[in-house]
């Protein structure tokens, strides 16, 4: 009787099962047990402790690349200690030690999470710990939106994500908001994922409770101020002579409940010395965090200028409320909407048509933005106003980038920009605008 080739196949899975186990298991096994990546350390003289590895030496200076700023080059006389942590061998079963080198005789060994900077409490600095192991000496701008804006003596202004951080440590008092609390002023300690608040009545609260920290509250302060700003050019001679340019900016200013927030941006384009575009969009928001949640906006101005859109200039005034869908680290999304007023002033108009238009208004708005790796983030942006026909009785804003960190605060942004107008108000030539324009624009932001 001829064997059973399903039945063969069935008494072979196994054995073949079983071998494929013998060869997979001790490699997952090699893999669990294999030491971490190497990680030198550097420690500077004011106290702030880097984590990557060496890259070059010299009698003057220690080129080290970290893994929060890179490549950077330290003068000897600016390095308190050196550590250099070998490729880990296994003798016998005994992993080969920690070499330590460049360090005072008797220093406690800084190859752990648990070290911190000698200077913390007294040197009049506030002090954050990575969860890497790094610390960085400075001062702390502001903790919101699940960001810390941190400037470092060593690496300037850094915007660090709350996951990222293992503690912070504010050498004097600041200004803290939580759910349903008045704000507190103290100074802060964050360890273990709890903010304790120093001052006359001492507390503890968890960290997902937090709104946000600002060092001045509502007070001014330029500490309490960031933006960035972002440009680009392009040029072509030839047969066709073409130059266009594309520049945007924000700045914010940000206590612990509140964000005062200034943003532009301007298109302009010629081809043969004819212009295809020149626009130009101005936005101040203020919001007020009630919670975690909600927020209100007592206070929205735009102003746009668009000529070939037979827009002289065009002021929209709302107030409104808005509910975070999303708000964590990596991924943050808000709708807003409310009532508002709209002016317009064409900039030609037919004989016997009105210059301008005044209408009632209602304002829909949309703020999307997700990591998509560590140093590429999506941002996309939408407002849709709904007017008068008169004054075209609908537009739409749109704007979406992606953001490439190339170094430290320097972003390459490449961003597509649609505006849309229903009802275009026709020239004093008799030309009706389009209704819609496009751009696709690259170019570098720096942020500060």
């Amino acid at each position: 009787m001829k064997a059973n080739p399903s039945c063969e196949h069935k008494n072979r899975r196994p054995a073949h099962v079983i071998r494929r186990l013998a060869l997979t298991l001790p490699l997952a096994l090699t893999a669990l047990l294999s030491p971490p990546a190497r990680a030198d350390v550097l420690i500077g003289t004011n106290g702030e402790r880097f984590v990557g590895t060496v890259i070059e030496e010299t009698s003057t200076n220690v080129v080290f690349r970290s893994e929060l700023g890179g490549s950077l080059t330290f003068p000897r006389v600016k390095i308190h200690a050196l550590q250099r942590t070998p490729p880990t061998e296994v003798n016998n079963g005994t992993m080969s030690p920690v070499i330590a080198t460049n360090a005072a005789a008797g220093q406690t060994s800084t190859n752990n999470l648990l070290w911190q900077p000698p200077g913390i409490g007294h040197d009049g600095s506030d002090w954050v710990q990575l969860n890497s192991g790094e610390w960085l000496r400075g001062q702390l701008k502001y903790i919101q939106n699940k960001k810390v804006e941190f400037d470092s003596d060593e690496l300037d202004q850094q915007t660090l994500r709350l996951r990222d951080v293992r503690s912070v440590y504010t050498a004097h008092g600041v200004f803290t908001q939580f759910e349903k609390r008045e704000p507190a002023y103290g100074a802060v300690v964050i360890s273990n994922k709890v903010v304790t608040v120093s001052g006359p009545e001492p507390f503890s609260l968890p960290l997902d409770k937090l709104i946000g920290i600002t060092p001045s509250g509502g007070r001014t302060g330029i500490r309490n101020w960031s933006g960035e700003a972002t440009v680009g050019v392009s040029l072509q001679s030839g047969n066709t002579h073409q130059a266009s340019l594309t520049s945007s900016a924000e700045l914010a200013r940000r206590t612990p409940a509140t964000t005062l927030r200034l943003d532009y941006l301007g298109n302009y384009s010629e081809v043969n010395g004819v212009q295809n575009a020149n626009n130009d969009r101005g936005n101040l928001t203020y919001d007020i965090r009630l919670n975690r949640d909600w927020f209100v906006r007592p206070a929205g101005l735009e102003c746009y200028h668009d000529p070939l859109a037979n827009i002289s200039y065009r002021l929209t005034g709302v107030v409104g409320a808005g509910y975070y869908i999303f708000d964590r680290t990596g991924l943050e999304w808000s709708l807003s909407a409310g009532p508002g007023y709209q002016y317009t002033k064409f900039d030609t108009v037919e004989p016997g048509r009105a210059g301008t238009a005044s209408t009632p208004a209602g304002v829909i708005s949309s703020n999307f933005k997700m990591d998509l790796t560590e140093r590429l983030t999506f941002i996309q942006s939408w407002q849709s106003t709904f007017t008068s026909e008169e004054a075209g009785e609908y537009t739409h804003h749109s704007v979406t980038t992606l953001e490439f960190e190339v170094k430290r605060h320097i972003n390459l942004d490449v961003s597509f920009i649609w505006d849309y107008l229903q009802n275009p108000q026709q020239k004093s030539d008799g030309t009706i605008p389009q209704k819609s324009d496009t751009y696709l624009t690259v170019g570098l932001g720096v942020r500060f």
